[in-house]
C-alpha cells in the first residue's frame, strides 16, 4: 500500500506555551511510503526466560511521548509486530536484539514492539535501525514498556539511518512499585528524526533513567519530547540529553517533569548539554516542570554554546589543530552514553558513523 501523509501536532508539550515560540508541537512530513510486511526476521535468538507472548499488552492504554495519532498510525500500518515477556523472578543478562534495515525490499517500516517484565524480572532489548547507502526510506516505531513490581526494563534504540530517510520513535512506559525503566536513545541519522517518550511512574519508588545523544549536520532536524509523569510516592526520574549541531541543522528538545498530586517525596532531574558549531544552526529547548504536590524536588540544568576557550586552548597546546580538538570534544561527550550500549558492534557503528561524518568537515565556524 502506497501512502502520502504527514503527522500533525505530534510531540506536544503537556502544557502549551506561547505559540509564537513554535515549540508546542511539531509536524512530520513523510511523503510517499510503501507499506508491506517486513521481509526478513530482525529478531535474535531469545535467551532463557524471555518469550514471545501471545497475550495482549497489559497496558494497552499507555500514553506515548509522540501522542495518540502517531501510535495509531503505526498500529494501522504495521509491517512488523512483536510482544516480549520475561518470567517473574528471572534476571536476563543477555540482550534481545532487533536489527532493522531499510532497503529496496523494505522501503518503509512501521514496527510495534511491546515489552512486559513480570514481577522482579529484568530484560534488555536493543533495537537498531539502518539503511542502505543513498536509500530514501521511512521508519515509524511504537514501543510500549510495562515493568511490574520490582522489574527492570532496559531499552536501547540506535538510529543510524541515511541522510534521506525520515524516522520517528514513539515510546510509552508504565512502571509499578519499585519498577525501573532505563532507556537509551541515539538519534544520529535521518534527514528528519523525531522521538517521544512518556513514562508513567505509577508505583511507589518506581524510576526512570533516560539518556539520549543526537548529532545534527547538513540540514538535518531532530525533534524530541520526553515526559516523566510522577504518580507514586518517592518516585525518581533522571533525563539527560547530549548533542552537537553543525552547519544548518536544527534541534528541538522538550523535557517535562510532571509531579501529580500524591507523588510526595518524588525527585525529578533533567539536564541538557549541547555544542553549537555554526551560527546557522537552530537550537530550541523547552524545559518544563509541572507541580501539583509540595513535597517534591525538581531540577533542570542546561548548557548550550561553543567549546570553552580554555578547553580548546588546552587541547591545541597538546598538538591538536582547532578542528581536531572540536571533533575530539564531540566524540568525548557521546562516550558516556555509547559505552552503555550492550553490544560492541553497535557501539562501534555509532562512533564510526559520527567519525565518518566529522572526517569530511574542513571547518567548524
Amino acid at each position: 500500500m502506497t501512502m502520502n501523509f504527514a503527522l500533525k501536532n505530534v510531540n506536544a508539550l503537556p502544557t502549551p506555551t506561547w505559540n509564537r515560540l513554535g515549540i508546542n508541537d511539531t509536524n512530520l512530513e513523510v511523503g510517499d511510503a510503501v507499506f508491506a510486511p517486513y521481509s526478513s526476521n530482525p529478531l535474535s535468538a531469545l535467551p532463557d526466560g524471555v518469550s514471545v507472548s501471545p497475550l495482549p499488552f497489559p497496558k494497552a492504554d499507555t500514553e506515548t511521548g509522540m501522542g495518540r495519532d502517531a501510535a495509531d498510525f503505526v498500529l494501522a500500518n504495521r509491517t512488523y509486530g512483536l510482544s516480549l515477556r520475561t518470567e517473574a523472578g528471572i534476571r536476563v543478562a543477555e540482550p534481545v536484539k532487533l536489527e532493522f534495515r531499510l532497503d529496496g525490499e523494505n522501503p518503509a517500516l512501521a514496527d510495534a514492539v511491546d515489552i512486559s517484565a513480570e514481577e522482579n524480572s529484568e530484560i534488555t532489548v536493543v533495537m537498531s535501525y539502518r539503511s542502505d547507502a543513498g536509500f530514501t526510506g521511512f521508519h515509524g516505531g511504537l514501543t510500549r514498556l510495562y515493568a511490574e513490581k520490582g522489574a527492570v526494563i532496559h531499552l536501547v534504540q540506535v538510529q543510524l539511518l541515511g541522510e534521506t530517510c525520515t524516522h520517528f520513535d514513539n515510546v510509552g512506559a508504565f512502571a509499578e512499585e519499585g519498577g525501573t525503566i532505563d532507556i537509551i536513545q541515539t538519534e544520529i541519522g535521518g534527514k528528519a528524526a523525531a522521538s517521544g517518550v512518556k513514562t508513567r511512574l505509577d508505583g511507589e519508588k518506581s524510576s526512570l533513567i533516560m539518556d539520549t545523544i543526537y548529532f545534527g549536520d547538513g540540514n538535518r532536524s531532530v525533534d524530541m519530547n520526553y515526559v516523566a509523569e510522577h504518580i507514586g510516592r518517592k518516585t525518581k526520574s533522571e533525563i539527560h540529553v547530549t548533542g552537537a549541531l553543525l552547519d544548518e541543522s536544527e534541534k528541538t528538545f522538550r523535557g517535562t517533569i510532571d509531579f501529580v498530586r500524591g507523588s510526595k517525596r518524588a525527585v525529578g532531574h533533567e539536564s541538557e548539554y549541547n555544542l553549537l558549531f555554526s551560527p546557522k544552526v537552530r537550537n530550541r529547548t523547552a524545559p518544563l516542570i509541572l507541580c501539583a504536590e509540595d513535597d517534591v524536588e525538581g531540577q533542570h540544568a542546561a548548557s548550550t554554546g561553543k567549546i570553552g576557550e580554555n578547553t580548546l586552548f588546552y587541547l591545541m597546546s597538546r598538538g591538536l589543530s582547532e578542528l581536531e580538538a572540536k571533533k575530539l570534544m564531540i566524540e568525548a561527550q557521546f562516550r558516556p552514553v555509547t559505552d552503555r550500549i550492550p553490544d560492541e558492534s553497535l557501539r562501534s557503528a555509532v562512533m564510526e558513523t559520527v567519525q565518518g561524518r566529522l572526517s569530511g568537515l574542513e571547518s567548524m565556524e
